[in-house]
């Protein structure tokens, strides 16, 4: 028998880019970002990104930002700044590995990143679903906005992305 692993959510560092890397390659290798890109998401907003880890493994990543409602960042291109009139809290990307499936992490690091745009002074969390992921992302409360100028921000994402939010308490 298998002992249960135990997963828990940290704080990113600069030392876990080659690690969020490789789990992209898995997680979501139909839509790859540069190591540049990952990296600056990360000294953008380090409060904002966290990995999962057991032990010294890393198994996952969340990188999330503040941003602006309704207006995704386009997928594998530099922010430059979080723009000082951002008026949400965007959750960039979030990839575990098949292995953490069924352990709550997921559910976990939302609720996790719920309180901090919260304490943020955020009411509302956005986000692009991808590689359908719509079904998660429901469970988790968040809604598809419907928005017809959203079409053109959604390009870079690829067909069946949607821009869906989730209003906080």
């Amino acid at each position: 028998m298998q002992a249960q692993r135990k997963f828990q959510w940290r704080q990113a560092s600069p030392g876990d880019i080659d690690a969020i890397l490789a789990i992209q390659a898995i997680a979501h290798a139909d839509f790859p970002e540069d190591k540049a890109v990952l990296a600056e998401r990360l000294a953008l907003c380090p409060k904002g990104c966290f990995v999962l880890v057991d032990g010294d493994e890393v198994h996952g990543y969340l990188l999330s930002h503040p941003w602006k409602r309704c207006l995704p960042p386009p997928l594998n291109r530099p922010l430059g700044a979080v723009p000082d009139d951002a008026d949400c809290w965007y959750l960039h990307d979030l990839a575990l590995l098949p292995m953490t499936r069924g352990s709550g992490a997921g559910a976990g690091i939302v609720a996790k990143l719920m309180t901090l745009a919260h304490d943020e002074g955020y009411g509302f969390i956005g986000l692009v679903s991808v590689g359908g992921s719509r079904p998660f992302w429901r469970k988790q409360h968040f809604v598809v906005e419907t928005n017809p100028m959203l079409a053109e921000k959604l390009a870079s994402y690829g067909d069946g992305a949607a821009y869906m939010e989730r209003k906080l308490p």
